[in-house]
Formats: structure tokens, C-alpha cells, sequence
């Protein structure tokens, strides 16, 4: 965040002018969705590609105590009914959801989230329970091992001498990976990883397995569907993207006894899903679907299947993640900002 915004937000908080706009807007059926990917330690788990940090534990149990104490928590349950009654939402609703289904969200965000009586909304990749091996990973693992000085590619030759180098090639080669058709883009990771020697690769999943997510599940953990292997869906030729969410949905109620009619595009910004596959997922009964554009909305006919959330990141300070919880902020990402957040999991996919 620049220095202006951070001194701005500082001055709106020291002027109580946040507590104020949290109240602008509060009976609109507005709803705020709050989207994680990981709550972690950076130096805990450093074979994962740490852009997919959302908060530290301590910062995200902030982040719910302030929503706790200043909002109304919502489960996916009573999103779903007020969508299908037409009934508002209460005051200042926010729901809190979380991606891909990684071991910390056993860990550190349900415990915490439970202690706020705060119902989070597990968005699970279905091919990946127990599993792990995320493609963005794998893609790191493989540029922070690769042997030697140079890495070619077919986008160019990359230096690798510094870990400034590493990571510079780490994010190209990322956007390059997104903007290639699904198969060709894990084929051009595996053939990465394959020059690592597996002793410098992590083995063992990072992933939630189903007998986990059967427990949480029935602690209160609303798990959903996030397609099957996580492609991203105008990747892929149609079919195949209404059979991941098929799969998705089917697999989650094979396993877990109900899928609710909830769905979270994969990467979803809007050059990744289309008014052809909001139709599908119609069809298929999904009543709610959330993306990663960046903003909140009211719930309204037009936004249910692209529905905008609010991108976690670690440089969030307390006054920053308050005032992105006011009708204000959703004024200027809507029609000042229309650009969505970088830092939405620091550009990684989610």
C-alpha cells in the first residue's frame, strides 16, 4: 500500500470517520465477502509459494474480533436462505471464506474463527484433499530449487543467481503459466519440477484430507466447491469446465453429505469465467458464486453467480482492513478503481 493511502486510512480511523462509514449503507442488504487463501507463519511450511499467505494468525484473529465486534458474521446458510426468500441480510453481514483447502485452516482459521462463533466457508479444489500439489507450489518449489544459474524457458532465459532473480522469474513465469491452455500449463510445470532433484522438493500433502473435512464439516465448516483440478475455466474448451464443476459439486456431496449451492471460480477474475458458464452453474443449481474482483455489493440479482470479494493480504494493517469494510471502499473499487487488487493473494492464483 503507498504511503498516501496508509496516511489517509490513519487519518480516517483517528477521526472516528470509519466507525462512521461502517454505518453508511448498513440496512442495503449489503454484504461483505471476505476471501483467504492461507493463515500462516511464512518460515513455517517455506516450501509453499508464500504469496498465498493471507494474514499471520495473529493479524487474522484481529481481523475476526473487529468483525465480531463491528459487523454481523453470516454463515453460508443464511446467504442462501435470504437469496431464496428474498429477505434482507442483517447490518454490516460479512462472510468469511477461504480457498483450496491447505492444513492451516485446521490449524489456525477455524479454531479462531470458532472462538468469534464465526462460520467460514471452505471453497475445496476436489482432486486435492489429502493430496496437495497445487500447481503455483509446484512452480515455486521447482524456481527456488532449479539447479544452476539459468533457467530457459519459452518465454526467455531467466537468471537465477539471487533469490531477487529467483522471484523476478517466479512471477513472470507464473502470469505466463495462466495465460496458457490447462494442459499445456501443467505440462510446462511438470517439466520443470522434473529437473529438481526430489530430495529439494517437499513430498508429504499440505492439504486438508476428507475425514478431516468431514470433522470440520460437522463442527460448522460450510465446505464447498471449487472446481475438480482447479483449472482455470476459459482455459479449458466448455465442456470440460462445466464437467470440473459437476464433478466439484457431485464429489463434495458424495463426500461430505450436502454440497449448498455455493460455488468460487478459480482465479476468478472476470477473464475466467463467462456468462455461459454462470448459466451452467444456474442449471446446476448453484445460487450463489463468488469471484476474486475486488469490492463488495448488495445482494442482488444481477451479482449472485459474479459476486465480488474482499482480498486478504499480510500488509492489511487494522485501520486498512476496517475502512475496506465500509460501503465507501466498495464505491471506489466500483467506480474510481475498477482495477482488481494485485495483491489478492499477492497475484497468485487462489
Amino acid at each position: 500500500m503507498s504511503t498516501v493511502k496508509t496516511t489517509v486510512t490513519q487519518l480516517f480511523d483517528r477521526l472516528g470517520l470509519v466507525r462512521i462509514l461502517r454505518h453508511l449503507g448498513a440496512g442495503c442488504n449489503h454484504l461483505y465477502v471476505l476471501g483467504y487463501h492461507r493463515v500462516d507463519e511464512p518460515h513455517r511450511r517455506p516450501w509453499l509459494d508464500p504469496s498465498l499467505i493471507s494474514a499471520t494468525p495473529d493479524q487474522f484473529a484481529e481481523q475476526m474480533r473487529i468483525v465480531a465486534t463491528y459487523y454481523t458474521p453470516v454463515s453460508a446458510e443464511e446467504v442462501i436462505t435470504a437469496i431464496e426468500t428474498n429477505r434482507p441480510l442483517p447490518p454490516r453481514a460479512v462472510l468469511v471464506t477461504v480457498d483450496d483447502g491447505y492444513r492451516d485452516y485446521a490449524e489456525f482459521i477455524f479454531p479462531i474463527a470458532q472462538k468469534y462463533g464465526i462460520r467460514p466457508v471452505l471453497f475445496v479444489p476436489t482432486a486435492y484433499p489429502g493430496r496437495g500439489g497445487f500447481w503455483w507450489d509446484r512452480l515455486y518449489g521447482a524456481v527456488m530449487n532449479y539447479p544452476g544459474g539459468r533457467l530457459s524457458t519459452p518465454l526467455v532465459t531467466f537468471r537465477l543467481g539471487t533469490q531477487a532473480e529467483r522471484q523476478e522469474a517466479l512471477v513472470r513465469l507464473r502470469a505466463y503459466v495462466k495465460s496458457l491452455p490447462f494442459a499445456e500449463a501443467m505440462q510446462f510445470v511438470q517439466s520443470l519440477a522434473e529437473n529438481v532433484p526430489s530430495s529439494s522438493l517437499h513430498q508429504k500433502p499440505d492439504t486438508l484430507d476428507w475425514d478431516e473435512l468431514r470433522s470440520l464439516a460437522a463442527q460448522g465448516t460450510t465446505v464447498a466447491a471449487h472446481t475438480h483440478t482447479h483449472p482455470l475455466l476459459t482455459r479449458i474448451p466448455f465442456e470440460e469446465a462445466c464437467a470440473e464443476i459437476r464433478t466439484s459439486l457431485e464429489t463434495i456431496r458424495r463426500e461430505i453429505g450436502q454440497a449448498l449451492p455455493l460455488f468460487a471460480y478459480p482465479d476468478g477474475q472476470a477473464q475466467f469465467f463467462s456468462e455461459s458458464l454462470m448459466t451452467y452453474l444456474s442449471g446446476q443449481g448453484v445460487r450463489f458464486a463468488v469471484t476474486t474482483i475486488e469490492g463488495s455489493d448488495r445482494l442482488r440479482q444481477a451479482s449472485l453467480l459474479c459476486f465480488p470479494r474482499l482480498g486478504m493480504h499480510p500488509r492489511l494493517t487494522e485501520a486498512t482492513f476496517s475502512l475496506h469494510l465500509t460501503p465507501l471502499y466498495a464505491w471506489y473499487k466500483k467506480n474510481v478503481n475498477t482495477s482488481s487488487a494485485a495483491s489478492y493473494a499477492g497475484g497468485a492464483p487462489d
